[in-house]
């Protein structure tokens, strides 16, 4: 006989009240302007005095390390009755939240010259562990005895982004030093192209759900799980949450104030973005989303005039940003009819009392090794691009952009060489897992910008009837960075190239046995 499951809810915003947010995401960094849709961190808090876990998801596009274990003190400090080591905290992915990972010296200025204001990384980091305590406090305070479901239904949300040619495009173009290496394959490249031979993988169209109500069998959340990033409208000036503010915008207008932790299932081979049928997609919300297009038009984003420099540059932004923000709501409203829809049937089998076990694990992976030629290729790299000069004058903005996305292939270069100095005396990287059993249903995290395929080889072989990964779950080792497959390594291209591999596919293998290992104890 297992004991209540009690659950509790909040939030908090994640928008700083003073002083300018810096945005990272892209090789340059941005400051933003303003806040075009809330961004914020829902907090999911289970427990049935057994066991417990806490769900957090943040409108970032990913959570430092730092700002885990100081949020972890800081409960332990201030509400040690909360078990802190239960947080498992994911990013949506957003390239428009707050972070607090700029590149900076050692006196917590940035790493390069710059005369725009924003925030640093220490006041962003404070600002956001307050806010994170806040939620979590609140919502272990708020737990009562209830309900939960589950079910899956279908919704399009990610694409594959990664184009296969059948030459090796990294012959036609110019080399990219710092910013990636192709081959066969290339992300986000062009399918017109008369070699365009395929994607490198396919689009999952599964979406897990699992709903929360109250004693009284309300609605009061649910964790959303879809295998797409946040990624849309990713070059914004202002603090946005992407897809997940309409699909929770859309909620509230038909459940009220519900909680809603949305989750990344793996999906580093992903994005919203569609790369053929561009016009037939034009078309489509020119004729069904009108009064959107003529809503976002009157009220667009805001962008620093060297951005916009000229009414040809401030065009093209303003069409491209329409079909971003139209794409945000194709998809919110595919999830929230695939939420509608599973609701109907899973809600008929509400568990109140469910199996509840919590598992950490603490991981060992293999690193991607790189041979000494490439190495010292990328010391060469390094060597060059410290030998380019940073701009001193002209307009703040573009000195920002320029010095920034500098000091980024700097760093990018510089870390092969510095990766390929310990990797035979640190043949592995440290990370952790989180496994969770509620019922019949299970959640596996990882910390990487993780490849469908890997999911699909935990949720193939799981024993529960659904398993929820999670992408992009911070642990105190780490967050982020690309977790390719073998074939994605052979065809090259950014997300699977040098710069953006910690760990290669064996190490993703060992995570996929550790993760089944796991999930098979939680089973028994």
């Amino acid at each position: 006989m297992t004991n209540p499951i009690r659950v509790g809810w909040a939030k908090r915003s994640l928008a700083p009240e003073k002083g300018a947010a810096p945005i990272t995401g892209q090789f340059h960094l941005r400051v933003a302007l303003g806040v075009y849709t809330p961004v914020l961190a829902n907090v999911l808090a289970l427990d049935n005095g057994e066991d417990a876990v806490i769900f957090i998801s943040a409108d970032m596009v990913s959570v430092s390390p730092e700002v885990l274990t100081e949020l972890q003190q800081t409960l332990r400090g201030e509400a040690p009755q909360i078990p802190a080591d239960k947080i498992i905290i994911n990013a949506t992915h957003t390239h428009a939240g707050p972070s607090d990972r700029v590149n900076e010296d050692e006196t917590g200025r940035p790493a390069f010259p710059c005369e725009v204001e924003f925030l640093s990384n220490r006041e962003v980091r404070t600002f956001l562990v307050r806010q994170l305590a806040d939620a979590v406090r609140e919502a272990w305070e708020k737990r009562r005895e209830g309900s939960v479901a589950y079910g899956y239904g279908f919704a399009a949300t990610g694409h594959s982004r990664r184009t296969i040619y059948l030459d090796d495009i990294g012959l036609r173009n110019a080399a990219q030093p710092g910013i990636a290496v192709n081959g066969h394959g290339m992300m986000y490249g062009k399918t017109d192209d008369e070699m365009f031979d395929c994607y490198e993988a396919g689009t999952d169209c599964f979406i897990n759900l699992f709903y929360t109500f109250d004693a009284a069998g309300k609605l009061t959340g649910a964790v959303v799980n879809v295998p797409c990033p946040s990624q849309t409208g990713e070059h914004a000036w202002v603090l946005h949450a992407s897809f997940w503010h309409k699909v929770r915008e859309k909620l509230a207008a038909k459940y009220g104030d519900i909680g809603v932790v949305g989750q990344a299932a793996a999906a580093g081979d992903l994005s919203p973005r569609q790369l053929h049928y561009l016009e037939a997609e034009k078309r489509r919300y020119r004729l069904k989303y009108a009064d959107k297009i003529a809503e976002y038009r009157k009220h667009p984003m805001t962008y620093p005039p060297v951005w916009v420099a000229d009414p040809e540059a401030a065009q093209k932004q303003m069409e491209y940003d329409t079909i971003e923000w139209m794409r945000a709501e194709d998809i919110a409203n595919r999830i929230v009819a695939a939420f509608d829809e599973v609701l109907s049937w899973a809600g008929r089998e509400k568990f109140s009392a469910p199996v509840l076990k919590h598992e950490v694990r603490t991981l060992h992976l293999t690193r991607r090794m790189f041979p000494e030629a490439l190495a010292a290729a990328e010391k060469k790299n390094y060597e060059a691009a410290m030998r380019e000069e940073f701009l001193r004058d002209g307009d703040p903005v573009k000195k920002l952009i320029f010095n920034s996305r500098l000091c980024s292939r700097r760093n990018r270069c510089q870390g092969v060489a510095e990766r390929f100095a310990i990797q035979d005396k640190e043949p592995c990287i440290t990370t952790e897992v989180h496994v969770v059993r509620i019922g019949d249903i299970a959640f596996a995290s990882n910390r990487f910008e993780l490849f469908m395929d890997y999911m699909h080889r935990i949720q193939a072989r799981s024993p529960f009837e659904q398993t929820f990964i999670v992408q992009l779950v911070t642990d105190r080792y780490g967050s982020g960075s690309y977790l390719a497959t073998e074939r994605a390594v052979a065809n090259k291209g950014y997300s699977a190239s040098p710069y953006c591999n910690l760990v290669g596919p064996e190490g993703g293998q060992e995570l996929v046995n550790a993760t089944l290992e796991l999930l098979g104890e939680l089973k028994k």
